[in-house]
Parts: C-alpha cells; sequence; structure tokens
C-alpha cells in the first residue's frame, strides 16, 4: 500500500516570554549642578543575535537630562550608555527569527556630586519567536485507498526587513530666543499601504523644542512642532495581498539638529533617523487529505495539529487624557510654570471587549516651574493613569501590540499646588490571532478486512448521509456506490436503500 505526501511551510509567531533587566549609567557633566529638573531614559534595541537556546540583546539607553547649574543656567545634556541581555529559551534555534520589544518600566536619576549624575532604569524586554516550520501532509495513494481532499489556507513569511531612514525636518522659530536647551522626537505610524515588492507607511512626528528666550528672566518657550510624514520602503517579497506588520522607532540617539539664518529667520533643521522593521505574511491554499479510508485493510489515521497565523489590519486612533496632582506642603507651590519637559507614555494593558480596544498606561511629564517666595527653579513629575477606548474590527483573545506617543500636553496651576493636566494619546494598534487546525500527516496500516460473505447488500441510507461516509462504512470506493446508485445525490435527501453488489472474491 503506497501513499503520497506533500512537504508545506508555514509561521507561527508566539511570544517566548518577557524579562526585566536593570541598567546603570553613571554621566560626567562639565557644570557644576545645583537641581536636576527632569530625565528621561528611552530604551533602543540594537542588535540581536539567535542563538541555538538562546538569543543575545545588545541596545543603547538614550538619556535626556534638564538641570539646572550653579550658575542658574538651564541646559540639557544628551548621553547614551548600553545595557545588554541573554535570554534562554530551548524552542529557539538560529533558523528562528526573534523579534525583541524594549520598553521602560521605571527609572531614576540622582545627583552624586556637583558634576555627577546617576542614572538607573528598569527595562522590559518582550520576546517574540517568528518561526517557519515545514509539515508532511498526505495527498494521495494507490488504487486501495480512497481520499477525500480539501484546500486548507496556510500562512507563510514572506519578507522580513529591517532597514533605517531619516526624516529632515525644518521648523521656524518666530520667537527670538538666546539657545536652544532641548530637543525631542517621537513618530507614530497611522497607515500602511502594500504592493509588489514595496510598503508605504504614512504617519506623524511631533518634536518637542524647549528654547531659553531671556537669560536674566529666566524666561523659557516650548514649542511643538507635528509634522506628516510619507516614506516607501523596499521590501523584496511583499504584494497587495501581504498582511503587513510593521513597527517603527525614532534613534533618540542618533538625532541632529542645528539653527541656521535664512532670510532673517531662524531655522531649526532637524534630522530624525528611526529604525522600522517589517513582517509581511501571504495566506494561500494548499490541497490536503481531508479524509482516508482503505479498501483491504484497517487503518488508523495519524493527524497533527498546526497553528495559522491571521492578522488584522492596523486601527489609529486618538483620545483625550487628563488628570491632576496636588503639591505636598513640604514642596514649593508654584507661582509660574516655565516649562513641560519630556513628556512619555507607557502602556501597561490592552485588551478587546464588546467592540472596543481598551488601552491602559500612564502618561508622565516633567514641570518646570518657579517658587516666587523662595525665588528657587524647581520641577515636578506629573504620574497620570489613564484608560483609552475606539472600536474596533478585530476580535476579543487577540494578541495585541500598541504603539502610542503623547501630544498636546498642557499643564494649569491653581493655587499654588493643584496642577491639572490634560494631553493627547495618538495610537496604532495591531492584533493578530492564531487558529488551531488539524491534518491528515500519515496512516498507520492494520489488518486485512475480512472477506465478504454475501454478493449483494441493501443499506438503508438515512435523510442528510453523505455518499462519502457511507462508502466508508462498506469499505468500497465511492465511484463503485455512484455508478450503482445513480439517482443518488452526494448528500441523501430523503430516506433512500442503497444497492450494492459485491465480486465474488471479497
Amino acid at each position: 500500500m503506497a501513499i503520497e505526501k506533500n512537504t508545506i511551510g508555514m509561521v507561527n509567531k508566539c511570544k517566548l516570554g518577557v524579562e526585566q533587566i536593570s541598567a546603570e549609567c553613571s554621566v560626567n557633566l562639565d557644570e557644576q549642578v545645583s537641581k536636576l529638573l527632569s530625565y528621561c531614559v528611552y530604551p533602543i534595541v540594537e542588535n540581536i543575535e539567535v542563538l541555538m537556546g538562546e538569543v543575545n540583546v545588545v541596545g543603547k539607553l538614550a538619556v535626556k537630562l534638564v538641570y539646572m547649574t550653579t550658575e542658574n543656567q538651564i541646559l540639557c545634556r544628551d548621553t547614551t550608555c548600553d545595557f545588554s541581555s541573554k535570554y534562554s529559551n530551548n524552542s529557539i534555534d538560529p533558523s528562528n527569527k526573534v523579534n525583541v520589544c524594549s520598553k521602560l518600566i521605571d527609572a531614576n536619576a540622582v545627583v552624586l556630586s556637583e558634576n555627577n549624575i546617576k542614572i538607573t532604569s528598569v527595562i522590559e524586554l518582550q520576546y517574540t519567536l517568528i518561526k517557519q516550520e515545514d509539515l508532511s501532509v498526505l495527498c494521495g495513494g494507490d488504487e486501495t485507498l480512497c481520499l477525500s481532499s480539501t484546500e486548507m489556507k496556510v500562512t507563510s513569511l514572506a519578507c522580513c526587513e529591517n532597514q533605517d531612514f531619516e526624516e529632515e525636518i525644518n521648523v521656524q522659530l518666530k520667537e527670538k530666543f538666546e539657545k536652544i536647551i532641548s530637543v525631542d522626537s517621537d513618530i507614530i505610524i497611522k497607515d500602511t499601504l502594500q504592493g509588489v515588492n514595496f510598503v508605504s507607511i504614512t504617519g506623524e512626528i511631533i518634536t518637542k523644542i524647549m528654547l531659553l528666550s531671556d537669560s536674566e528672566t529666566g524666561k523659557i518657550t516650548t514649542l511643538t512642532n507635528n509634522e506628516t510624514f510619507k516614506r516607501e520602503l523596499e521590501a523584496t517579497g511583499v504584494n497587495q495581498e501581504s498582511q503587513i506588520d510593521i513597527s517603527l522607532q525614532v534613534r533618540k540617539d542618533l538625532m541632529k539638529y542645528e539653527v541656521v539664518e535664512q532670510d532673517g529667520a531662524s531655522i531649526l533643521k532637524l534630522n530624525i533617523p528611526s529604525k522600522v522593521e517589517i513582517y509581511a505574511y501571504d495566506q494561500s491554499y494548499v490541497s490536503c487529505t481531508e479524509d482516508i479510508y482503505s479498501l483491504t485493510n484497517n487503518i488508523e489515521i495519524v493527524t497533527e495539529s498546526f497553528k495559522r497565523l491571521n492578522f488584522g489590519e492596523l486601527e489609529y486612533f486618538e483620545s483625550k487624557i487628563e488628570g491632576s496632582l496636588t503639591l505636598s506642603e513640604t514642596q514649593p507651590r508654584v507661582d509660574k510654570i516655565l516649562a513641560i519637559s519630556s513628556p512619555y507614555v507607557l502602556s501597561t494593558n490592552s485588551y478587546i471587549k464588546e467592540g472596543e480596544v481598551f488601552v491602559e498606561g500612564v502618561a508622565y511629564t516633567n514641570v518646570i516651574y518657579l517658587n516666587d517666595e523662595e525665588m528657587t527653579t524647581n520641577s515636578i513629575q506629573v504620574e497620570v493613569p489613564f484608560t483609552i477606548s475606539e472600536k474596533t474590527s478585530n476580535k476579543e483573545g487577540c494578541e495585541i501590540e500598541v504603539n502610542q506617543i503623547i501630544d498636546d500636553v498642557d499643564v494649569i496651576v491653581k493655587r499654588g499646588r493643584e496642577l491639572y493636566f490634560d494631553a493627547k494619546i495618538k495610537a496604532n494598534v495591531k492584533c493578530y490571532t492564531e487558529e488551531t487546525d488539524a491534518v491528515i500527516t500519515d496512516i498507520a496500516i492494520g489488518e486485512d478486512l475480512p472477506e465478504r460473505d454475501c454478493a449483494i447488500e441493501i443499506y438503508f441510507g438515512k435523510e442528510g448521509d453523505k455518499l462519502w461516509d457511507i462508502a466508508k462504512s462498506l469499505n468500497i470506493s465511492l465511484d463503485v456506490l455512484k455508478e450503482q446508485n445513480v439517482t443518488a445525490p452526494d448528500i441523501l435527501e430523503n430516506n433512500t436503500n442503497l444497492t450494492i453488489y459485491y465480486q465474488k472474491n471479497k
């Protein structure tokens, strides 16, 4: 008894696990520090090495410090420090692709001496395995086997691209200023479009600029620039029907800017490098055996389960958030807000319920302010938990990946001790599901079927019975059953008696 098999390729995507690592760095400054006003830490994964049973990750922390010197100057220092991790998991081998997403969980900065600041942070690394697998399926056999075939949908990896690109932005600085204190940019994808060997992404870059307007009065001006971008990226293997999974991150450690004078105006020229990861998946149909039986032997069907990936469309939405903070009696009251520094947002949870996607997180911003009584410049971090939601076409139970940035941040003060915060969250949501299915991969051949003791048999078919199931139960071919009962449909519409004539030797 001969059988035929076919090998089909399919891809799985699954979360390997999450780990938290600690990173520490020390920043030496040229100036003497009297007070740290704000700090922010951005983790960036630079390199991923996949080995047998482990993944080595190397990255950088982009650190932004805003501080006051002993000469009452407000300055900013951008610096970086390295981090690394070795993650072990027995299911990893070098043929796999592993995606590592980094997220800041906690950070703390302490002034150790007049010109040294120590930053400690906790980073969460989430590991996702993209694994291409081959599955051997039964697809044919000799004349002693009867097979019922079907078309099975499978998902395969069409493209995996890691690219860097740069956006150049010009911002006109209309107000007079003495110097730029800090510049920071964030990026969000709003839509994607794919074609033959390319992916087009559109989105928004939000840049926050802090300027020193007047050193004598300590006046600070903050500007926000919103810029739409569109970029077409080469992606070999992608087609119009591909399902796209894409992520984008600003390389804050490589950002550059300069101020030039042009037609009597000051222009801030920004160079914003970004890292993009593109995964594209194709779905196709392959022929495989749905059911099988033998005309000569008892057989046992061997099946194997597999998971089929399905991706939802990227969904973009915006939502307002708000919160408040009351200063303690030990903190200097707020008489004037000078600047809102380094706002950022962390996602803590996401889920889908009753047709809506819910995103939970915490928004952070540092408020730099004046206290008239003590004639001091102070700062405080505002922390606002939030939950936002939007209608979605994705289903409950899917795996959700959220990217979000914060915009339109505003803080006002009442009675010197109550701070009111409002902002806009801009988020995109990607979802994928895994459907479990099974396919016949082999058969185990048992004993010969017993010889028949009759030459003719009447089968009492019932309404709804399938001719395939009847032929299988009688161990005859479907073609023979149809030839001997030419008026019988594939699915019986009424109770029907079927007549079967057997050969003398069986």
